[in-house]
């Protein structure tokens, strides 16, 4: 196919260079020939990469030359949104073109399954929409084959139970903050942003467990740091679709330059951290950043470091990024949802004191953790507003995947994970917040691949359990002490923002009340 593709385009270009001579184009006849021809060659340019639709033996929405379905992308408000549209028009599995290479959509959890977890080495790299910049081509994140396994498995013992629980005293000061502030303003008329202070005390926690940096967010020092995050994870999904179209990376880096470099200013910060913990040693607390530097100083039996100092500050900043968007996200949805299911909250808060009363001896950590309905809850947000509304994969060779569907190698594989959310067949009302799908017998009717809020797989979150610790630890401090209730400013629904993550546009308002 791609032989005889080439062979036209030489074909094509010497018919080109033949009516280019000047004797020809004294010919009318000539100068319309050509101008078919050019029309012709453009054509091919903007449709080739179309090829493979035919392949992949799918549904799905027909393509415009260089564009695919970019055009039609733009209706919608935020990818996900046009997948779970998508889902219901063409089925569990179709193609779509953001421009001019198809991808395949999967909303199929047991042809998930075979993609993530079975045939994995297949589909171990995620799919590389535009080259990163350095030094994020060197994070956990979009790392290749064997350099993503060895940073992976360097970095998994941080989040080993046993490292995690000793976060937990930066975690508990961190909250203790948040409840002084919750303090002067609890049972007044005033509405707070519950997402901005989420958005403090994540970054904060981040800042302090993983790289011994007391930054005092949440008492406002640091707002640059603050403002800058913020603004990376603004920029909305359709706009990083861009890089797909025919000179869409370079107008990309064009807009980022024109913005503010904002991760250029993160890899300061993060090098700035890294020389000061190296003039200081390595002899104090053992946090991420203290793994990743005992790291740089060993060897693999090819005798090269096992993280180079590049890595660490791609780690590093991955780390930070993504440590405090998603968490302060789910944080504020689950707020919110609590707050506008009162029932929901105190039966929450019920289940809180008791299991603090009956386990008055154990630290937070494993009281938090022992708790079902906290969990129930707080996996119901995620899928409403799951951190990520769709991460994918790359096929890495020509792939079989079921029912006639061939993949060529190169193929990106999109992971639909808000359309799976809420896909009708396997949860009843969608749209409805019920905790209580969770539950045992509802749980278990349920494929495991239908609720993927971190992924799945060797190549999920690494931060899963993390985050899942700090969220928890949180929502059991404050629902202890305070009750969240809707104000006039409560918007109802809340108005979703596609960024980096899904969030709450116009942020999440809401009165505190205190409980006694």
């Amino acid at each position: 196919m791609k032989l005889a593709s080439e062979r036209s385009r030489v074909r094509m270009m010497e018919l080109l260079q033949q009516m280019l001579s000047l004797e020809s184009l004294a010919h009318p006849a000539a100068i319309a020939s050509l101008l078919l021809l050019v029309v012709l060659f453009l054509y091919w340019c903007g449709t080739r990469g179309f090829a493979d639709l035919k392949k992949l033996n799918v549904p799905g929405p027909k393509p415009v030359p260089f564009l695919g379905n970019f055009l039609e992308a733009r209706k919608y408000n935020g990818l996900h949104l046009m997948y779970l549209d998508y889902v219901k028009k063409y089925g569990k599995v179709f193609a779509i073109c953001l421009g001019g290479r198809p991808s395949l959509v999967v909303a199929d959890p047991e042809l998930l399954k075979q993609i993530m977890i079975k045939d994995f080495p297949n589909f171990r790299n995620r799919f590389q929409i535009q080259k990163p910049q350095p030094p994020f081509g060197k994070a956990v994140f979009g790392a290749r084959d064997d350099t993503w396994k060895r940073i992976r498995n360097t970095l998994t013992p941080t989040f080993s139970a046993g490292k995690m629980k000793l976060m937990v005293p930066l975690i508990e000061k961190s909250c203790d903050t948040l409840m002084e502030k919750l303090d002067k303003i609890a049972d007044s008329d005033q509405s707070v942003d519950m997402l901005d202070w989420f958005s403090k005390l994540t970054l904060e926690v981040i800042l302090s467990t993983a790289f011994g940096v007391d930054a005092n967010i949440q008492m406002g020092e640091n707002t640059e740091m603050l403002e800058k995050a913020k603004a990376l994870f603004r920029i909305p999904q359709i706009v990083r679709q861009i890089a797909r179209l025919p000179f869409g990376s370079s107008f990309l880096r064009l807009v980022s330059s024109l913005r503010g470099n904002q991760p250029g200013y993160f890899q300061d910060v993060v090098k700035e951290i890294i020389k000061t913990r190296r003039q200081h040693g390595l002899t104090g607390r053992k946090d991420l950043l203290h793994l990743m530097m005992m790291a740089n100083d060993e060897t693999t039996v090819e005798g090269v470091s096992r993280l180079s100092d590049e890595e660490i500050v791609a780690q590093s900043i991955i780390f930070l990024l993504a440590g405090y968007e998603t968490s302060s996200n789910t944080l504020s949805f689950t707020l919110y949802h609590m707050a506008v299911n009162p029932d929901v909250q105190d039966k929450l808060r019920t289940e809180i004191k008791e299991a603090m009363e009956s386990n008055a001896k154990k630290p937070l950590y494993d009281v938090a953790q022992s708790i079902e309905y906290l969990d129930w809850v707080i996996k119901e947000a995620q899928r409403m507003c799951p951190p990520a509304a769709q991460i994918n994969r790359e096929c890495s060779e020509d792939y079989d995947l079921s029912n006639g569907i061939h993949i060529p190698a190169g193929t990106e594989i999109l992971i639909p994970i808000y359309a799976l959310h809420r896909d009708p067949d396997a949860w009843e009302d969608p749209e409805r917040f019920d905790p209580e799908r969770f539950r045992g017998p509802a749980k278990d009717a349920r494929h495991a691949f239908q609720f993927l809020p971190f992924g799945a797989g060797p190549r999920n979150c690494i931060g899963m359990r993390f985050a899942l610790m700090e969220i928890k630890i949180a929502l059991v401090k404050i629902l202890m002490k305070y009750k969240f209730v809707q104000s006039p400013e409560t918007q109802v629904p809340l108005v979703i923002h596609p960024g980096g993550t899904l969030c709450a546009r116009d942020g999440v308002s809401v009165r505190v009340e205190s409980i006694f």
